[in-house]
């Protein structure tokens, strides 16, 4: 495949992707005038230069529980002040030997210091990408290398300029990434202009370049082309249909993960998008309510014809000319039904809320007759009821992002090398955020209520509790618990442990069977002294 053939290749899939997600956009436009107004710069969406003024918005309640959701997911998922996540082994317990646990420990603070560091960026993109998954359905986090930090870089790509497909699986493998540049832009980023580019007059004509990012194995559908990343990264002038560079990544640096999806839908679904028809009614309820609150303060006024001088001038302080025997003005009565209107609005806001999760989010501050145990258990109960959203956080956008920052780290060489016994291991993420320790939760408590359940049996049949291998217990409690691993011993401290038990156990009755003949002996001896004849065959 030449590179003409590419770029037309590229074209034609993007105009086809375009097609793809027309229908979503009209929801799109209304959720950002209505939920996430954008404050200011280049509209991604409808292409357009905006000014910071919202215009037709009069209600604040979406905005302001897509805000919470944001805050919460952010503290429940990815709090970055305390970890979120722990490696372990593919296939293996959580019991390891004290090298490998050191070595998986290490590494694990290793990618939380750099999460943690503010240049890396992590906490202000991931913040974004709640926002706008929870606006739009989806969002897009990018992570690359950059050479002259020599440190991982995050940042939110804009839902607007995104176009993706999914493989066989269901999984985002490809996305074309959509920029408006100008030459100067251009020029900064590649070090040269394309030919047709440079040809171009208007220095500050915007120009669309575009990013495909994809598996290079789509090559046998198409041909092949330069490059041997599995990863192909391909930038096309979409403007003048020409080729700027080829490239590729290891692994896929854009994140892409979906709130929620139709079967058969690429582009997912938000809470934003379930209550949209309730989001566009309460504003204009509001608008009206509003009209009719003013009326109601200041309400139009009823003058007689011809009966007062003009210009009638209703400001305080104004006189008003009137003929002699005129009626003196009186307000209008609208009649208008405000409480009745208030209540409606006030259901609307309570349903936008709990569209967005509001009602856990904000369990602890509602109930001060819930003591601290009740509302950690209705809250990991509100928690599990959203679990396919929660997991799908961990599968296309948590998983992948720890997956591809190791894989960072380990090649420029900020990861210590692992211990021989894991070679040709895999490793695996253990998240023990609290929303994920409340999914694992209730394993937690089914196994705590069996074993209660048994205790009193015991009494009756004490063999009953041989039924339960409690070191297997205990590592399962640990693990649904979420209980760091480096205060578990691994096994062949736990054989030592008992060992030196049982030892000790040992001489501690071996020494209570020796002592009674030894205090015997003792009183013989003591009796023989005392005159008494000694015993025949006893010295």
């Amino acid at each position: 495949m030449n590179d003409k053939e590419l770029v037309i290749h590229i074209i034609h899939r993007y105009e086809r992707m375009l097609a793809e997600r027309s229908p979503f956009e009209s929801d799109w436009r209304d959720i950002r005038d209505l939920v996430r107004p954008i404050s200011g710069g280049y509209n991604r969406i409808t292409n357009q230069w905006i000014t910071y003024k919202i215009p037709n918005m009069y209600d604040g309640t979406a905005p302001d529980a897509l805000e919470q959701l944001a805050c919460a997911l952010h503290s429940f998922l990815t709090n970055p002040a305390e970890p979120w996540f722990e490696l372990g082994i593919e296939g293996e317990a959580r019991i390891y030997d004290i090298d490998t646990v050191a070595w998986l420990q290490l590494v694990t603070e290793i990618i939380f210091q750099v999460y943690s560091m503010p240049t890396v960026n992590l906490a202000g993109a991931l913040f974004e990408v709640y926002m706008d998954e929870g606006s739009y359905g989806m969002s897009v986090l990018n992570q690359e290398w950059d050479p002259r930090a020599k440190m991982i870089t995050f940042r939110a790509l804009p839902v607007g300029d995104i176009f993706i497909m999914e493989n066989s699986r269901g999984l985002v493998d490809t996305v074309y990434y959509r920029h408006t540049w100008t030459k100067r832009q251009i020029m900064q980023e590649f070090g040269s202009l394309p030919k047709l580019v440079s040809e171009i007059k208007d220095e500050d004509r915007r120009i669309e370049v575009l990013q495909a990012v994809f598996p290079r194995s789509d090559k046998v559908q198409y041909g092949g082309f330069a490059g041997s990343k599995p990863v192909a990264s391909v930038w096309v002038c979409t403007t003048t249909k020409e080729l700027i560079t080829v490239s590729g990544y290891d692994s896929m640096p854009h994140h892409c993960v979906r709130w929620a999806k139709m079967t058969g839908e690429v582009y997912g679904r938000s809470p934003a998008t379930k209550c949209l028809p309730d989001i566009k009614m309460l504003n204009s309820m509001e608008k009206t309510l509003l009209k009719a609150g003013q009326k109601v303060v200041d309400p139009p006024m009823v003058f007689e014809n011809d009966q007062f001088l003009l210009p009638i001038r209703t400001n305080p302080g104004a006189i008003i000319y009137k003929e002699p025997g005129a009626e003196f003005p009186q307000p209008l009565q609208t009649h208008a039904n405000l409480p009745w209107g208030l209540e409606h609005a006030n259901q609307k806001r309570e349903f936008i809320r709990k569209c967005f999760y509001a009602d856990w989010i904000r369990l602890g501050k509602e109930n001060t007759e819930m003591t601290a145990t009740e509302v950690q258990d209705r809250r990991d109960e509100k928690l599990r009821l959203i679990a396919p959203m929660l997991g799908r956080q961990q599968t296309e956008l948590l998983g992948p992002m720890i997956a591809r920052t190791y894989m960072l780290l380990d090649q420029h060489n900020m990861i210590p090398p692992a211990p021989p016994q894991m070679r040709g291991q895999k490793l695996r993420v253990n998240y023990v955020s609290p929303a994920a320790r409340a999914q694992l939760g209730s394993r937690a408590v089914v196994m705590a209520q069996y074993l209660q359940d048994l205790i009193p049996v015991s009494q009756v049949d004490p063999g009953v509790l041989d039924a339960i291998d409690f070191d297997k217990y205990a590592a399962a409690l640990a693990r649904y618990r979420g209980v760091p691993m480096d205060i578990m011993r691994s096994p062949d401290e736990l054989a030592q442990v008992r060992q030196q038990k049982q030892a000790a156990q040992a001489a501690q009755q071996a020494a209570q069977v020796a002592e009674p003949a030894s205090q015997a002996y003792k009183n013989l001896s003591e009796a023989q002294k005392n005159g008494m004849p000694p015993i025949p065959g006893l010295t």
